[in-house]
C-alpha cells in the first residue's frame, strides 16, 4: 500500500534555508487560463522575493507564505509568475522542512513540525484511485 511506502516522510525542522524552488506559472491550454496562478501558489512558501513588476520594488520578501491577502496582492500587481519554495527542492537531511512544505491544509496556517506529510499525501493520492476502481465495477469494466 502506498501508505506503507510513505509513512516515514515528516516534517523535521522550520526551515532548510535552501534559495531553491521551482518557477509557478499559470497553466494556459490553447489561450486559455485552465489554472490562475493564484491557484497554483496559494498556500505556497516563495523562495525569493517577488518583485512588482517593470520595478525593483519587493511586493512579497522571500519566505513568506503566500495567504489569501498576499495572492491578492500579486493579481493587483499582474505578477506572471512566483518561484516557490518545494518538497523536492528541500535541503533537509531527513524529512522535509516546513517552509517548503508550505501551509497545512486542513489548519490554514504553515505545517507543523512532527506532521506525517507521507500518510497525507498517500492519502491524497489513493482514495481518488480508490473511487476510479469502484465506478470501474459498478460500470461493469
Amino acid at each position: 500500500r502506498l501508505v506503507d511506502v510513505a509513512q516515514d516522510l515528516v516534517v523535521t525542522e522550520d526551515d532548510c534555508g535552501t534559495h531553491d524552488g521551482i518557477l509557478m506559472t499559470p497553466v494556459i491550454e490553447g489561450g486559455d487560463v485552465k489554472e490562475p496562478l493564484r491557484e497554483r501558489v496559494l498556500g505556497r512558501v516563495t523562495a525569493e522575493d517577488v518583485l512588482k513588476p517593470g520595478t525593483a520594488d519587493i511586493l512579497v520578501p522571500r519566505n513568506t507564505l503566500l495567504n489569501e491577502k498576499a495572492c491578492d496582492l500579486l493579481e493587483e500587481n499582474s505578477v506572471d509568475s512566483v518561484k516557490v519554495r518545494s518538497v523536492v527542492s528541500c535541503e533537509t537531511d531527513f524529512g522535509v522542512c516546513a517552509n517548503c512544505y508550505g501551509r497545512d491544509l486542513a489548519r490554514g496556517h504553515i505545517i507543523n513540525k512532527g506532521e506525517a506529510i507521507g500518510v497525507i499525501a498517500a492519502q491524497s493520492i489513493g482514495e481518488p484511485g480508490t473511487q476510479l476502481t469502484m465506478r470501474t465495477f459498478h460500470i461493469g469494466g
